[in-house]
C-alpha cells in the first residue's frame, strides 16, 4: 500500500501558497482583524494545550506545562512565556508589536523543537500526543499567519509571479 502523506502534504502546499500571497496583499482593516484574531486563536491553542498530557496519546501523562517545570533546561517555560508575551502584544495593535510578534513566533518555533528534543536527551522522554501536536502545528501554522499580518505590500501578488 502507497503512503500519499507527503504527495498531500505537497499538493496542499501548492494550493495554500497562491492564496496565502493573495491574502497578504489584502491591507484593509477588516483583513487584518482577521488575520489578529487568527493568530490570537493559534496562540490560545499553544498555551491551552500546554495543560493538558504531552507525554503519551493516553490519559496518563504530564502536561506540558508540567514538564517545563519539572525540566527547566528543556527550555518548554520559555516556549510558553513567549507565547503570554506574543498574546499581550497582539493587543497592542501597534505595527512594531506585529513585527516583534512574528520574530518571537519564529524564535519560539525553534524554542520549542529544542525543548522537546532536549526532553528525550535529558530523560528519555518522547513528547508524543495529540496536544503536542496541536502546538507544534499552532506554532507552525502561526508563523505564516504572523508573516501575512505584518505584511504592508498591496503589490505582493505582482511581486511574487514568477
Amino acid at each position: 500500500m502507497f503512503d500519499f502523506t507527503y504527495l498531500i502534504i505537497i499538493i496542499g502546499i501548492l494550493v495554500f501558497s497562491p492564496l496565502a500571497i493573495i491574502i497578504a496583499a489584502r491591507t484593509d482593516k477588516k483583513t487584518k482583524r482577521i488575520l489578529r484574531f487568527s493568530l490570537l486563536a493559534l496562540l490560545i491553542i499553544q498555551i491551552v494545550s500546554g495543560f493538558v498530557n504531552w507525554e503519551s496519546s493516553s490519559a496518563l501523562g504530564r502536561s506540558g506545562i508540567a514538564l517545563a517545570a519539572a525540566y527547566p533546561s528543556s527550555l518548554l517555560g520559555l516556549f510558553f512565556i513567549i507565547s503570554f508575551v506574543q498574546a499581550g502584544l497582539l493587543l497592542l495593535r501597534e505595527h512594531w508589536a506585529l513585527v516583534t510578534i512574528t520574530v518571537l513566533n519564529f524564535v519560539n518555533t525553534v524554542v520549542f523543537f529544542i525543548g522537546v528534543i532536549s526532553l528525550e536527551k535529558i530523560r528519555g522522554i518522547e513528547v508524543f500526543s495529540y496536544f503536542a501536536l496541536g502546538a507544534v502545528f499552532a506554532v507552525l501554522i502561526g508563523n505564516v499567519v504572523s508573516l501575512l499580518l505584518v505584511n504592508r505590500d498591496k503589490n505582493l501578488a505582482q511581486h511574487s509571479a514568477i
